[in-house]
């Protein structure tokens, strides 16, 4: 096999990988898409309709009807998610401003620390943060998902934003102080900008995390309407209203479209962010 025929097999090989990811990942948004314009308790048909004889919108119009709370959770969400990302990327951009830029023992291991913390499931300090949330008497409150979402998001906030950082000439730096300038001038006016693609990309990333977390929302908010999120309003939707499959497919369309929205704009500079600089 010549190196043109290698190179032809590899092209399709990755064309039929990435495809069935795509089916993998994108039927079951699909089949929620399909549910929602259902009329309500054909869901249930058997043979399954694969597409729905008379489509309709009405599930839409009863989920941001009066009946519903919707629109509630979903500026309940923005909320958080944006406090979210507000905090981390304060953090994030400070710790990797100091692991990449200031040199001092350790430095690299600190970061690898902080991998290493990320990875821990969330699950499993859903309990403690419970508790501490109690102690600080901010249950059923924003800051009670706010600041659990900012630690989350932490750890791979700072290894993108510092990867950056990383990427910036010293030399930049170092004319800029000769020109009199600060150290806070000059991370604001030289390393901040350059630095811009990876920290939107971290703000990306931390609000979608925050958008879609469910366990801790759950835990915190207790039940109370006033701060749930979209997933926690999801989920109480489906027991309020006896599992109505095509109102509950019409609520998750509502609520993930902005996020939709979101990474179709956004997606060119999340995946430079992605994929640009690298950790000295």
């Amino acid at each position: 096999m010549n190196k043109k025929q290698r190179a032809i097999r590899h092209k399709i090989l990755s064309v039929l990988i990435v495809t069935v990811i795509g089916v993998w990942c994108l039927a079951p948004l699909a089949w929620i898409f399909i549910t929602s314009v259902k009329p309500m308790g054909t869901e249930y048909r058997i043979p399954v309709e694969y597409w729905p004889s008379e489509p309709t919108l009405d599930n839409y119009r009863t989920v941001l009807g009066e009946r519903f709370t919707i629109q509630r959770s979903i500026l309940n969400s923005a909320i958080v998610s944006t406090g979210s990302v507000i905090g981390t990327l304060t953090m994030a951009t400070l710790s990797a401003y100091a692991i990449a830029r200031l040199k001092f023992r350790y430095r690299i291991h600190t970061l690898y620390a902080m991998q290493i913390a990320g990875m821990i499931p969330p699950i499993v300090v859903i309990a403690p943060t419970f508790v501490m949330m109690r102690a600080l008497g901010l249950l059923r409150t924003y800051w009670a998902m706010i600041l659990p979402n900012m630690v989350y998001a932490l750890p791979l906030s700072s290894f993108l934003i510092a990867s950056y950082f990383a990427n910036v000439p010293f030399e930049l730096e170092d004319a800029a102080k000769i020109d009199g300038a600060g150290t806070l001038k000059t991370i604001f006016r030289i390393v901040l900008p350059i630095a811009a693609p990876g920290i939107f990309s971290a703000g990306v990333l931390a609000f979608l995390g925050s958008w879609g977390e469910f366990m801790l929302a759950n835990t915190v908010s207790i039940g109370s309407p006033a701060v749930e999120t979209v997933p926690v309003a999801i989920q109480s939707l489906s027991r309020a209203f006896n599992l109505q499959w095509s109102w509950v497919a019409a609520g998750t369309m509502v609520t993930i479209m902005p996020i939709i929205i979101a990474v179709l704009v956004f997606q060119r500079v999340v995946v430079t962010g992605l994929s640009a600089g690298g950790v000295k």
